[in-house]
């Protein structure tokens, strides 16, 4: 029996900006955790760029989405940031506003950078 408890559509959600700016001296790869154990390829940004996602929050449940080809809400748990090519061993989370309700801002941006005696990517957060 396929399952059934699959969102379509944007109805009831907000629009919500996500930026990335890369302020790293290599390229910047992000990725978006996705329930159920999938993961997507947000992006990678050449070093001084930014990426700019698309995410859907409801307000009922606080959960800020992607969408599919099918325009599928696919819920987002956490967004990855690393540098190219060795993503795993430097990327940093990004901190999403999970929250029910209305959002008090339409955008979120963060600037990554790097840092640490062992680099890691560190993204702080700024709304719009």
């Amino acid at each position: 029996m396929p399952y059934s408890g699959i969102i379509h559509g944007t109805e009831g959600a907000t629009e919500v900006t996500l930026t990335v700016e890369n302020a790293l001296d290599a390229t910047l790869t992000c990725e978006a955790s996705l329930a159920h154990w999938y993961s997507q390829s947000l992006d990678q940004v050449a070093p001084g760029g930014a990426l700019q996602v698309s995410l859907w929050h409801d307000p009922e449940t606080g959960v800020l989405n992607l969408m599919n080809a099918t325009d599928d809400r696919m819920p987002v748990e956490a967004i990855w940031c690393g540098a190219a090519p060795n993503f795993s061993a430097t990327r940093g989370r990004l901190s999403l506003p999970i929250q029910k309700d209305a959002l008090p801002f339409t955008g979120i941006s963060y600037v990554c950078t790097m840092a640490g005696d062992a680099p890691r990517t560190t993204c702080d957060m700024a709304t719009d």
